[in-house]
């Protein structure tokens, strides 16, 4: 009987906490050195993350304990190739009309989740790529279930995967996040923003869902084995369609300002010393035949392909066209392949010092396209 009661009041604390837990917990801006821990809680709170060791680390900013909903935990100081056992923890708000005696609930406390940092000295990276989903939650889920999550480094979404709004946090994580199921708890979530993010009002808020601090939300550089990464955010793909930006495009200025960025970026050691090199973007940076409406993948190819060249990129991969294709080298320019990745298709990537392979599938788990560099 009183191993019943337990099971029970553990089943009731559990059931608890998953309601009070309303999306993740998801893992972004995963370093060598540190990785951030978010979610989203049914209402504000306090949070914080506790690790296998007993210590716990606090959401705060500039000094205080805040009260969110959407919760981001930023923990440091740890090494590369670490595994991190972790789980979400936090207490809710009930009432903050006085400012100097809020109120609180009960705490929950999430499931243990582990997460392993980034490591240049690994001798391989797999990584899997997502793109051009348009909020097909169920088409995204399916692609997300075939993922070997012991087999994978970490997961990148390369734009699009929710469609133009007024965005909200609940919005973007029920279309972006809830179809990975628990697959970004235990794998670093990495984002390259699409036209369809950059839509829209409260822009911003993407950014909070996807963060990443150093230089700028949506342009950087990682590496995880052999494999250096370098993402672009490249815009709108027309100038016909600023109505869409409420007035407020200035992406000229921005990609100048990612071109001035990457002259100097691809000279740092943890990009130029690495075996492989590849470029993520949403917009790929190909010569379209389409001369009237594909101006910025042609801007793209004229003003980033000398550079790249240079910095010995071995494989920009690229999404926008909802179509697949690939781009020999040579042929526009470029003196590296570009895949571009098809809509409602998973893109696995698997990188060693000596080759990359390129495999992509659809909905259903049927291989569309396999190849080796």
């Amino acid at each position: 009987m009183k191993k019943i009661l337990l099971l029970s009041v553990l089943c009731l604390a559990a059931l608890s906490a998953q309601a009070q837990i309303q999306s993740g917990p998801w893992t972004g801006e995963v370093r060598e050195t540190s990785a951030s821990i978010l979610w989203l809680s049914e209402a504000p709170g306090l949070a914080w993350v506790e690790l296998e060791d007993g210590s716990c680390h606090w959401e705060t900013f500039a000094g205080r304990r805040v009260f969110h909903r959407l919760h981001r935990v930023h923990l440091e100081g740890l090494k590369p190739g670490e595994v991190v056992r972790y789980r979400v923890c936090g207490q809710l708000l009930k009432d903050d009309s006085n400012a100097r005696n809020p109120q609180f609930g009960d705490t929950y406390q999430g499931e243990w989740h582990r997460i392993r940092t980034f490591d240049a000295q690994a001798v391989s990276c797999r990584f899997s790529v997502f793109n051009d989903v348009h909020m097909r939650t169920a088409e995204y889920a399916a692609l997300a279930a075939q993922v070997d999550s012991a087999a994978t480094d970490f997961l990148f979404l390369n734009g699009d995967i929710v469609s133009a709004g007024n965005y909200v946090a609940d919005t973007l994580v029920h279309y972006a996040i809830d179809p990975l199921g628990n697959l970004p708890a235990g794998l670093p979530l990495l984002f390259g923003r699409g036209n369809h993010e950059g839509r829209g009002n409260a822009v911003e808020l993407v950014a909070d869902v996807y963060p990443n601090s150093t230089p700028a939300p949506f342009y950087y550089t990682f590496r995880q084995g052999p494999a250096a990464f370098i993402v672009f955010d490249a815009g709108e793909t027309g100038r016909s369609r600023s109505i869409l930006y409420s007035g407020g495009p200035v992406y000229d200025e921005y990609l100048n300002e990612q071109l001035a960025w990457a002259e100097q970026a691809v000279r740092e050691p943890l990009f130029s010393q690495a075996p492989v090199k590849i470029c993520l973007l949403h917009v790929p940076m190909i010569d379209h035949e389409d001369k009237t409406d594909y101006l910025l993948q042609r801007w793209l190819n004229q003003h980033f392909m000398s550079l790249l060249n240079q910095a010995g990129i071995s494989l920009m991969i690229g999404a926008d066209l909802h179509e697949l294709m690939w781009c020999e080298k040579g042929t526009m320019g470029n003196s590296f392949p570009i895949v571009v990745n098809d809509e409602i298709n998973r893109l696995d990537c698997t990188c060693t010092e000596g080759a990359i392979t390129v495999k992509t599938y659809d909905a259903k788990g049927k291989l569309k396209f396999e190849r080796t560099l």
